[in-house]
C-alpha cells in the first residue's frame, strides 16, 4: 500500500472490490493513471487475491489502451515503470487486453 510523505496509508484495501471479483466471472480495470494509480490498487488487488484466493486472478482484465502512464515532457516520464508494472501483473496471470479487441477474444471469456 502507498503512503503519504508523513507515512500514513493514502487508501484502504477495499473488501468490497475483493467481493466484486469473487462474484463477477470478469473484472476489468482502467484508468489514471497507470504507473500509479493503477497501478496501486491493482497490486493491492493482487496482493489480497494471492492471500485469499489465488485462483481469481485469472478474472482481472487490465485495458491496456484505457490507461496512461504520468508523463510531463523533459520532465518526468513513468511510461518504463508503468510497462514493466503491467507485465508483472500479466506475469501473476492477470490478463492484459485492449479495448478494440472483441471481450469474447479475451481469454478466459466464453465464447
Amino acid at each position: 500500500m502507498l503512503t503519504g510523505l508523513e507515512g500514513r496509508p493514502l487508501g484502504n484495501k477495499s473488501e468490497k472490490m475483493l467481493k466484486k471479483v469473487r462474484n463477477y466471472d470478469a473484472v476489468l480495470f482502467a484508468g489514471q493513471a497507470k504507473s500509479h494509480c493503477v497501478a496501486s490498487t491493482i497490486s493491492d488487488l493482487l496482493d489480497q487475491i494471492r492471500a485469499s484466493d489465488p485462483s481469481l486472478v485469472d478474472k482481472i482484465y487490465l485495458l491496456e489502451d484505457c490507461t496512461s502512464p504520468v508523463v510531463v515532457p523533459g520532465a518526468i516520464d513513468y511510461a518504463e515503470q508503468a510497462e514493466a508494472t503491467f507485465e508483472r501483473f500479466a506475469e501473476a496471470g492477470m490478463h492484459v487486453v485492449r479495448s478494440t479487441e472483441p471481450i469474447n477474444s479475451w481469454p478466459g471469456i466464453p465464447t
